[in-house]
């Protein structure tokens, strides 16, 4: 049976199990099919300086004693030519070895180590002392330039206090660990124990990424699983890898993952396992360490790790049904993204019957709403408050569109742009730029965006004034100017920037530039291509960009289409009509969910 447990630095060297040898330690073998000791002075000063970093933490008054996690290291158990027992190390060589320097340097008991078919290895390693330079071999080279620099780093310290070597050796021994991970092979035959060991090195070693809490913690679960019979438990076994696997793939759609999270894990069941241990991050190994006490400090291990287990899936379960639900999916979804909850927050909300947890969720957005006032919402000062009441008004637009109950919101995609490219707000008409436009390609493409756009346009109603009287723009000679301007040989910048000044008054409408009525939710490089295009353009590139496969919130759609406007007479024209329609849209969606008689 597989084993895996924390140990201190102190139980690598001796322990109630090591054998009596004439000098009573331990003795790890380097297997040939490994390439030699190759840590650098970056690695071994890295490693001085984490530990060094957190024995000076755990000095300052208040400090949480806690313990120094190192990366794992993985053991075959096998036996010497004296028949004693010794461990084969699969993998952690490189930190292994370095200890035992460390150890050395300070002059302290150490394992002992050897390397398989390098016998010159072996005797350079145990007499390595201060002043010895040696470059015959790899091996040499790497060892001697590694206690060189072990041996710098403490005499410096011993500069600064006397002490430290005795105190940091102390604190090594009883305060660092190692996840020591022990391997049963499952071989009987000796090629196929070694060919079963090869693979487990190149596993663990292939692009060198360390093993992460969720595969030490899967290690541990299955080691603590037992049955009455040998059949019995490799079924029981074979149940749990089935259902890890059902957790893993579920959990690996990325509707799913992008959904509850914007973490990046390569073992996407570690979310639940650092919820379970109550970590924000896997940093030191938390999260296995916790479920290895767990398991430790009970009376029955086998039953408190079934315990853990059984929770595990019960928050699979949940997670499965806030996705499945449509309006849970919607609530959670939003506050979420939104950052007005954490995952933890909602598990311990949905601790509870499923329609109670849907109504705290539903009473929370809700608050959220009676507390924001979107008329006095500005562009200048509630950028990110903006952006949050237009995500829920493209929510709660889906979510009320109960002819479709298939429909959803995609969270997966809003997520994905929110945590790499941004959101923006989009001004639905053009902001007037106080910066002439230079550059000629830009103008030559502005000049032909726009006479694309306004081909059919000759003149736009803008309504009435004060007085009565309509207020007509004529739109062809402009049209005229543009395109002979276009169709010149070199561009006349200044008369240009004139007419681009005319032309965006010409389709701007009374109101407020930066208020919500002139606001719609757009990623930053999907904004930068509309820049500040007039309406028409804007609308014919929002439909290409859609064609193209960007993701545009239908609410923003909508509104360049002129969904909302009951008037929709002019679609190329953003009218002050149209910024009202616009805005008793947002109120009335969010009005029908205020007054909702129930939560359903």
């Amino acid at each position: 049976m597989n084993n895996i447990e924390t140990r201190p630095i102190g139980k690598l060297i001796r322990n109630e199990n090591t054998p009596s040898r004439s000098v009573k330690v331990e003795h790890y073998s380097i297997p040939y099919y490994q390439r030699g000791y190759r840590w650098t002075e970056l690695h071994v000063k890295a490693l001085l300086e984490d530990i060094d970093n957190f024995l000076q933490n755990q000095n300052v008054p208040g400090a949480v004693n806690e313990s120094y996690c190192l990366q794992p290291i993985v053991v075959v158990a096998q036996t010497d030519g004296n028949g004693l027992r010794q461990w084969e190390l699969v993998d952690g060589q490189q930190r292994l070895t370095t200890l035992y320097l460390i150890l050395k340097r300070l002059n302290r008991p150490h394992f002992e180590i050897s390397f398989d078919k390098r016998p010159a290895s072996n005797s350079f390693l145990s007499s390595l002392t201060k002043g010895v330079i040696n470059h015959e071999t790899p091996d040499f080279h790497f060892m001697s330039e590694a206690y060189k620099c072990i041996d710098k780093w403490f005499a410096q310290k011993e500069n600064e206090d006397i002490g430290y070597p005795d105190d940091f050796a102390n604190k090594l021994l009883n305060r660092v660990q190692v996840i020591w991970y022990e391997i049963a092979l499952k071989s009987m035959d000796v090629q196929e124990k070694e060919t079963e060991k090869i693979d487990i090195f190149n596993r663990l070693n292939v692009g060198k990424i360390p093993l992460e809490d969720a595969e030490l913690v899967r290690a541990l679960l299955m080691s603590r699983i037992e049955g009455n019979t040998k059949r019995e438990k490799l079924m029981r076994q074979s149940e749990f890898s089935n259902e890890w696997y059902e957790i893993e793939q579920w959990l690996r759609n990325p509707e799913v993952w992008d959904f509850l999270t914007d973490k990046s894990m390569a073992n996407h069941i570690q979310l639940i396992f650092e919820l379970q241990a109550h970590n924000k991050n896997s940093e030191n190994y938390n999260t296995y360490k916790w479920f290895e006490q767990e398991i430790r400090n009970c009376a029955n291990p086998t039953e408190r790790s079934s315990e853990l287990w059984k929770e595990t899936k019960e928050f699979f379960g949940r997670f499965r049904y806030w996705f499945k639900e449509r309006t849970l999916y919607h609530y959670v979804g939003f506050l979420l993204s939104a950052g007005k909850i954490s995952l933890a927050e909602l598990l311990q909300l949905s601790e509870t019957d499923k329609e109670s947890f849907k109504l705290e969720l539903f009473l929370k957005i809700k608050t959220y709403l009676e507390g924001t006032d979107i008329q006095k919402l500005s562009y200048d000062g509630n950028q990110e408050e903006l952006k949050r009441v237009l995500l829920l008004f493209n929510v709660l637009s889906v979510e009320q569109m109960k002819s479709d109950s298939q429909l959803r919101f995609p969270f997966n995609l809003y997520n994905k742009i929110r945590t790499s490219t941004k959101w923006s707000l989009e001004h639905i008409h053009a902001q007037q730029s106080q910066d002439p436009m230079l550059n000629e390609k830009a103008i030559r493409e502005w000049i032909k965006d726009t006479l694309s756009s306004i081909e059919h346009i000759d003149t736009i109603d803008k309504g009435i004034d004060e007085d009565g009287n309509p207020i007509i723009s004529n739109i062809s000679d402009y049209k005229s100017e543009l395109r002979t301007i276009l169709a010149s040989e070199k561009i006349d910048k200044e008369s240009f920037n004139r007419i681009r000044v005319r032309i965006v008054e010409a389709f701007d409408s009374a109101g407020t530039k930066h208020a919500m009525e002139n606001m719609a939710l757009l990623s930053c490089p999907d904004n930068s291509r509309l820049s500040n295009a007039i309406f028409p353009v804007k609308r014919d590139r929002i439909i290409q960009m859609e064609r193209e496969g960007s993701f545009i919130p239908p609410c923003t759609r909508n509104v360049f289409l002129k969904l909302y406007s009951k008037a929709d007479n002019q679609p190329y024209f953003w009218s002050t009509r149209d910024k009202a329609d616009y805005i008793a849209e947002i109120e009335n969606v969010f009005n029908n969910f205020k007054n909702k008689k129930t939560y359903e």
